[in-house]
């Protein structure tokens, strides 16, 4: 059997999504002939599937999309469906593959898997992880009825029409489909899978040096910017400066959202904030091991359920965690399973109040390490996530 995988991010990128689709290719070459992997960055200089049987082929752009227009940003992606089949077309891979797998974001592989459908009958399987443009939507990033609307719905569509087969992240998500009977016969949820025997290395002394020792560090890995209501959280370490033995630790955050939190921190003089661009992933379990408690955050506008990666690192390394959202799956797992404590409002002061309720559930062993790992080891194997994926070609 020979697979494809499209996915804009892989091992190159220190983000959720490059760490989810290797995760994934490592487990697909143990039930194939082949996997070949079409992405759009460069590749690292020493790969992880060096002599296997997984090629890894590239677009070989220098590092993600800066914050361009709507048309920049817009044609840029349209293009890279055509850019990778022409890639494919010089490589005689049109008529390759038994399996096409492509994630997204971005919404941009319809139009490459439906022309590679006309090609050949392959069995096509969409991971889903974000809802888009639904969630642009919600924070009023794009108005409703608009060009921009129009045109993204289009292509969200087209890669629903082609998939034989789409995966969404949690339940709550099967209610966007509800109303599509065509689309709703198509729908599953896959789990995000989390990969938990992973090597660990010791942080290095630049990154150490940077984070206070005797602090009880408040953690928050990945972007930090409007859909994760920056705002917030900016007026939440407001409100815990009197708190001198926490700090809040953010790791990850994209340019322009960076910018605007060091803005702020110095503008509001927040000496308990710390901001670290990303890390290497083999550096991300040290950090946790050192960490009190992991934060992940949404803004509560969102209609679209979304279990982020970062949440699933916390579990993984059995770190409590503080959830700073509307209701959705990933609110009501921790509550039901005692991992930590959920706020659903705007109120920093509110929130101030279940921090403290958080800390006491830590101090008094309310919340054990072993039960979120083991959560994750038993619900997020990889290996099971293949197995859904591959489970209808067999049929």
């Amino acid at each position: 059997m020979n697979i494809g995988v499209f996915t804009e991010f892989f091992e190159n990128e220190k983000n959720s999504a490059g760490k989810h689709m290797l995760e994934l290719v490592d487990e697909l070459k143990e039930h194939s002939e082949l996997v070949d992997v079409y992405t759009l960055y460069k590749k690292p200089n020493r790969s992880l599937f060096e002599n296997k049987n997984v090629n890894i082929y590239t677009l070989n752009y220098e590092s993600r999309r800066g914050n361009n227009s709507f048309l920049k940003r817009f044609f840029f992606e349209l293009l890279i469906s055509f850019r990778i089949f022409f890639l494919m077309l010089k490589m005689n891979k049109i008529r390759k593959y038994d399996v096409l797998i492509w994630y997204s974001p971005t919404i941009f592989w319809g139009p490459l898997i439906a022309i590679l459908s006309i090609f050949r009958k392959s069995y096509r399987y969409l991971i889903l992880r974000d809802i888009f443009p639904q969630w642009s939507l919600d924070l009023k990033i794009i108005k409703k009825g608009s060009f921009a609307n129009v045109i993204l719905n289009y292509f969200e569509n087209l890669q629903y029409i082609v998939a034989d087969k789409i995966g969404v992240n949690s339940e709550g998500n099967l209610s966007y489909f509800k109303n599509n009977e065509k689309y709703l016969k198509k729908i599953e949820v896959l789990k995000t899978w989390f990969k938990t025997d992973v090597e660990e290395e010791l942080l290095p002394s630049n990154i150490l040096k940077k984070i206070p020792k005797n602090k009880k560090i408040f953690l928050y890995l990945g972007n930090m910017g409007l859909a994760q209501d920056q705002d917030f959280f900016i007026k939440l370490v407001k409100e815990m400066m009197s708190e001198e033995s926490f700090i809040f630790l953010v790791v990850g955050t994209k340019e322009k959202d960076k910018k605007n939190l060091e803005l702020n921190k110095q503008k509001l003089n927040l000496s308990n904030l710390i901001i670290l661009d990303s890390i290497e992933q083999c550096f991300v379990e040290a950090l946790c091991k050192i960490s009190y408690a992991g934060i992940f955050s949404l803004d509560n506008r969102h209609t679209t359920h979304n279990i982020p990666g970062k949440f699933l690192q916390y579990l993984s390394s059995g770190l409590p965690v503080l959830g700073l959202c509307g209701k959705g799956d990933a609110t009501n797992l921790i509550r039901e399973s005692e991992f930590g404590r959920v706020y659903e409002g705007r109120d920093p002061n509110e929130a101030y109040e279940i921090i403290k309720l958080l800390v006491s559930d830590i101090e008094s062993k309310k919340i054990k390490p072993e039960n979120l790992k083991n959560y994750v080891r038993k619900n997020l194997s990889v290996k099971l996530a293949v197995k859904q994926i591959l489970k209808n070609l067999k049929k």
